[in-house]
This record gives C-alpha cells, structure tokens and sequence, in this order.
C-alpha cells in the first residue's frame, strides 16, 4: 500500500510539473532536432515539424500575440520566429500526409484540389501546404501540380487569428477553418 501511493505522488508530481509545459505546445527553436523538416519556402519561417516514416509528418505551426484584443480574445498572426523566437508560441499542433495537389486560385490564400476519395479519407485535414519553390504563394500557378502535405490541424488555445486581413476565431480542438484551402477535384 505504501509503495502504491509512493508511486500515486511520483506520477502526480511528474503530471503537475508537465502539464504548463505541454500546456505551451512546443518552443521555437530555428528548426533544431528532431523538428528538423524544412518545406522549403516561407512556411518555415513559422513552423517545426519532423518526419514521421517516409510519408507523414508531425509539428507545430507558429503564432505571435499582437497585443490587441476583441472581446477579450487576444489577436494572433504568424510572424518570422527566428526574428523574434521569444515571442513565438505554438498555435497549432499538426499532423502531414505526403500528397499532391492541383493548385486551383492564387488568391491571398491559395486553394488546392485533390481526388475526393483521398479527402474522404482524410476528416479534419483542411490545410495544404507545398514543398519547395516557390518560395510565396503569390508565385505559385494555377492548373499545376505541386507535392506537399495536407495537414490537421489542433488548435492549442483560444484566440482570434489574423491572416491575410481576415480575423477567425480559433478554439482549441480540431481546427478546419482557419487555413482551409483544399477542395475536392477529379483525379
């Protein structure tokens, strides 16, 4: 019985003191491992993601509070961490699946198109994000083909994300809305 509850305080001990630090996702640090995987292009400059096997990936992308609020809701947006890494937290935790998709508009947000049964497969993955060049999205072109991830994203806390002058209100838990740019296309 005394072993039993010596092992009871140990574990809560061990919970109490990790619980703020998962609490805070995942510091910045530029990339270092295991975070090490680089998409190659301006998304870097907000996310941190391992590969998970040859075909999936694991991370965090990046907010920084701004300092305004509405309702009581603190304002965020991306930024470039490794310019301010001290202001950086992880908004989202995200889950990658190697694929293609066709990019449709390159608009403030591009929106990509894939095979509909991929995406039915795939509930909760909202957000496509291309490997390599180039390196903004304002370059890519419309009707090609581009290798990426098609990622799921969880929200780490409450708070209103800007992104490209549009504000959405996020919650924690899955998170469909806030980058969705994929749709389903024929093959």
């Amino acid at each position: 019985m005394k072993k039993a509850l010596s092992v009871i305080f140990v574990f809560s001990m061990i919970v109490m003191w990790a619980t703020p630090a998962l609490a805070a996702g995942y510091p910045w640090g530029n990339h270092a491992a295991p975070f090490d995987f680089l998409f190659g292009n301006e998304i870097d400059s907000h996310q941190q993601s391992k590969a998970v096997g040859a075909a999936r990936l694991q991370g965090f992308l990046y907010i920084h509070y701004t300092g305004e609020t509405v309702n009581g809701v603190p304002v965020a947006e991306h930024t470039d961490c490794n310019a301010m890494p001290e202001a950086c937290f992880a908004g989202w935790a995200f889950q990658g699946v190697k694929m293609e998709a066709r990019l449709v508009s390159a608009d403030m947000l591009p929106v990509f198109c894939t095979d509909a049964r991929v995406l039915a497969k795939l509930p909760g993955f909202s957000h496509f994000h291309w490997i390599g060049d180039p390196m903004m999205g304002m370059d890519l072109v419309p009707g090609q083909v581009y290798q990426g991830y098609l990622m799921r994203m969880v929200a780490q806390s409450k708070f209103y994300f800007r992104h490209h002058e549009t504000l959405t209100l996020v919650t924690p838990g899955v998170d469909t809305v806030s980058h969705a740019n994929i749709q389903p296309c024929n093959p």
